[in-house]
């Protein structure tokens, strides 16, 4: 291990495996093993409690340009332990509004409709369907799918793959019986490209005809690509559609059955299992809902142009794609609530939609410290560049913004804790009760490894600040420290037992490869070599030796 002190010049120098290390309360480490920052990570409360840590540097600043200019507070100022890098100014972290934001209260709490998430919308467009003249047979199509799937398939893949064969759209347009009735001719339009073909009549229909502004109809790639975000507009199209049917008395006459959506809040007395299994549906709908609102944001602040385009990117990074799975993952929800609860095994859903979990999060919240960073650096553009009362509520203070930047977190942490209420108070079968005990493990994995992401993304952003403020390094190379495992402010005791000697010391790097650590005594699982600045203290020529010779 490589350890550095912030002041004076630079040399390698070896210390005996007796040396121990101690960490003030204050200090932040980037260690192998579970740090306080993933203690916290499994509560999901504490870090929209406590403020954020503070950033890498002071109030955003430059590092100075060498280690000799290095101020008392030293090159790497004490970070709170938690989940986030930036200072936040005017405030600590999200709230639920006060005295100067009453907006706050109204964003940050919504509750999600429950008639507005994808799957409910599917549900009732399928029964409105039912009343278009002529799209009886695609009904039938749509069941007999249905049929075949052994827990039923979900309505959002079955309306899907309906409007994508193109001559559904077609017979909802014609039974507004236009004066020229949208039709395919099948000898001037290749068989695999039928489907496209009566898609673009139709929105050629709606457009021209219809007089539906351009911006707020589909493309054809919303319609067959692969993105909730461009089905959600498919299915707004369609529904103006069939409420121009409606006004216009075209519509067959028959009593809709429009579904309701199940929450778990019916009247009557409930189970613990209802409760909670209500808990998950509902807080699930909410954070899919905060999610689209953040994407209509980023939406927003590309169109108006307030701030380049890398820094939209380091704010929102992967967003567009942790909505579509997560509206992906609100569908299976709702779909296992909907089956008989003897059916229900939410433990297996967890863990089928473990791994994708992995690929969205762990990049979304790897990049949170940069993305705080970057929201207080651009924020005066941001405030000022807003119409809409969406964007207005968003930027009315710091705190909204971040607080809904730090939601992915704090849903990813709330899962394991539903799971492990279930376990207690589900009263599942023995089978059932396995599989949610793997799904909470699965999903605090998950956890774990996205805090992982961040800490290592924390860790290389420590190096390019080292290696940007450091002028002479004395002759050595940064690529030759390894890994760097903490840094912060740290005490280092050295000694034989006679006489300790306790310093302070700022980076700690591990210069073992992992072929030599193979060969290592078990206790030793890095030998730590340290740059100090006090000058060489007298070492055994063996020692000095057997760690140069792993460098």
């Amino acid at each position: 291990m490589l350890v550095m002190e912030s002041a004076g010049g630079l040399i390698t120098r070896p210390v005996t495996g007796s040396s121990s290390i101690h960490t003030h309360a204050s200090n932040y480490g980037a260690t192998r093993g579970v740090t306080q920052g993933h203690k916290n990570a499994l509560n999901p409360m504490s870090y929209s409690q406590q403020a954020a840590p503070q950033g890498l540097y002071q109030n955003g600043g430059r590092p100075n340009a060498s280690i000799q200019g290095a101020r008392q507070q030293g090159l790497f100022p004490p970070m709170n332990p938690g989940m986030h890098g930036g200072n936040l100014p005017n405030g600590s972290g999200p709230t639920n509004g006060d005295a100067d934001g009453r907006g706050t209260i109204n964003i940050m709490n919504r509750r999600a409709d429950k008639e507005q998430s994808l799957y409910q919308i599917c549900l009732n467009l399928k029964e409105r369907l039912r009343q278009v003249p002529g799209f009886e047979q695609h009904i039938k199509e749509m069941e007999d799918i249905d049929d075949e799937e052994e827990d039923g398939e979900d309505p959002v893949s079955l309306m899907w793959r309906c409007f994508k064969l193109g001559f559904p759209l077609m017979t909802i347009y014609n039974a507004l019986k236009p004066e020229v009735p949208l039709e395919i001719d099948p000898s001037k339009v290749q068989e695999s490209k039928m489907g496209k073909a009566a898609t673009f009549k139709f929105l050629q229909g709606c457009l021209t005809e219809l007089e539906f502004p351009a911006a707020e109809c589909f493309l054809i790639t919303d319609l067959y690509g692969n993105d909730t975000t461009g089905f959600v507009k498919v299915t707004k199209v369609v529904n103006r559609v069939l409420d121009l049917l409606g006004k216009r008395g075209q519509l067959y006459q028959q009593e809709s059955k429009i579904h309701r959506a199940d929450d778990g809040t019916k009247s009557g007395k409930h189970t613990q299992r209802q409760h909670i299994v209500g808990e998950l549906v509902t807080t699930e709908r909410d954070y899919v809902q905060h999610l689209e609102s953040l994407q209509q944001f980023k939406k927003q602040v590309e169109e108006n142009g307030a701030i380049p385009g890398d820094a939209i990117h380091d704010i929102f990074l992967n967003l567009n794609a942790l909505l579509d799975f997560q509206r992906r993952f609100l569908i299976r929800i709702e779909k296992q609530n909907s089956l008989p609860e003897a059916q229900q095994n939410w433990g297996r859903l967890f863990t089928n939609w473990n791994e994708p979990f992995r690929g969205v999060y762990e990049p979304f919240i790897a990049n949170q410290k940069r993305c705080n960073e970057t929201v207080i650096r651009e924020w005066e553009k941001l405030r000022s560049s807003g119409q809409s009362e969406l964007y207005k509520q968003m930027v009315e203070n710091e705190r909204v913004l971040l607080g809904f930047l730090l939601k992915p977190f704090q849903r990813l942490s709330k899962y394991p804790l539903l799971l492990d209420q279930l376990i207690k108070d589900g009263g599942f079968d023995n089978e059932r009760q396995k599989d949610l005990q793997a799904a909470a493990e699965a999903s605090r994995s998950v956890l774990l490894r996205a805090n992982a992401a961040m800490d290592r993304e924390q860790r290389l952003a420590a190096v390019n600040e080292l290696s940007n403020s450091v002028e002479d390094w004395k002759g050595h190379k940064m690529e030759q420290f390894g890994e760097l495992l903490l840094y912060g402010n740290f005490t280092v005791l050295k000694g034989d037992g006679a006489k300790d000697v306790e310093r302070e010391v700022r980076l700690m790097f591990d210069v073992i490869n992992s072929q030599d650590r193979a060969i290592l005594p078990k206790p030793m699982t890095h030998i730590p070599i340290y740059l100090e600045s006090r000058g060489p203290k007298s070492v055994s020529r063996r020692q000095a030796q057997f760690a140069e010779s792993l460098l």
